[in-house]
């Protein structure tokens, strides 16, 4: 047998109609559709019917439960002010079960703004790396709430006067943050015809025999003060000549600090020559050419796209 459903939609009169074939499952979706209880499977079914109506009675249940779950999400986030009493009553559940179906899709027990903050310092703590307000609105959809650039923007900040972040140096006007404490990578650019290193000439050849055979730290100069700087950053060595090229890497003791009168440049700063990442980059180094910064210069922030480079070629 086969039945034939219809549904009219709407006061335009749309119709919709669906064929079951099965006859006694066909009358139980009309009764549960009327509120209607007390449908039950004809007695003379066979039991391969019966099986039959099971399968298709829990694909049934299951796509409309899944619906209903959705539509629970949905209504939560449309009045995200209102209690959820309301809607549990009309889902028929218990808190417990509600909240469980809600924390599923990203809707936490408590929709307070206190909580964004809290999401956005648990996925920081969890995640790590750089937060832009990009990343907590992306942050912030994935747990079903909204928000925009300023909103982002504005937990950023709260997160930085909090001291769970801090603003990135070197970004111009780009508002970008990390965790505080965290390396920081610089490169640090040496012209072996005007830069000394520990009283001696800064080919790399002679830092790459300093690395295997120094491990006291070393002293670096600086042409400023970098305020950023401290114990833990990393020195990517970038030589710019005879090929330009980083080869080395050091690792920062110390912050900056003012350099003797008469000395080669204003500042110093200790940094200890990693002897595996150097001899790892002397063997396999980052050329010029493969940088995101073209220009080096200085010592300034490394670029996020030439840390992938030196981290890979360096073994680390």
């Amino acid at each position: 047998m086969v039945a034939r459903l219809e549904v009219t939609y709407g006061d335009n009169g749309e119709r919709e109609h669906a064929v079951e074939n099965s006859d006694a499952l066909a009358r139980a979706l009309v009764a549960a559709v009327r509120g209607e209880r007390g449908a039950e499977p004809p007695a003379e079914a066979k039991f391969v019917e019966l099986l039959r109506d099971i399968a298709r009675a829990s694909r049934l249940i299951q796509y409309v439960e899944e619906w209903r779950e959705l539509a629970i999400v949905q209504a939560d986030k449309l009045d995200a002010d209102a209690s959820r009493v309301n809607l549990g009553v009309a889902a028929d559940m218990s808190p417990s079960k509600l909240y469980k179906i809600l924390e599923k899709h990203g809707r936490p027990k408590n929709r307070t703004p206190l909580t964004r903050l809290d999401l956005v310092e648990s996925a920081i703590t969890a995640e790590g790396g750089e937060w832009d307000p990009a990343r907590v609105i992306e942050t912030l959809e994935s747990y079903g709430f909204e928000t925009d650039q300023k909103g982002a923007r504005s937990l950023l900040r709260d997160l930085n006067r909090e001291n769970v972040l801090e603003r990135k140096p070197g970004v111009g006007g780009r508002a970008i943050y990390r965790i505080p404490g965290a390396g920081r990578e610089w490169l640090y650019v040496l012209d072996p015809k005007l830069d000394t290193v520990d009283g001696g000439p800064s080919t790399p050849a002679r830092v790459a025999k300093l690395a295997s055979e120094d491990t006291a730290p070393g002293q670096w100069w600086l042409g400023r003060k970098l305020k950023e700087m401290r114990a833990g950053d990393r020195l990517w060595i970038y030589f710019a000549a005879p090929e330009k090229k980083i080869a080395a890497m050091a690792e920062v003791s110390s912050e900056p600090y003012p350099a003797p009168a008469g000395s080669e440049k204003p500042y110093l700063v200790n940094a200890t020559l990693h002897a595996k990442a150097t001899e790892a980059l002397r063997k396999n180094p980052v050329r010029l050419e493969a940088m995101a910064n073209q220009h080096p210069q200085g010592c300034v922030g490394l670029a996020d796209a030439d840390l992938a480079l030196v981290l890979k070629h360096a073994a680390l």
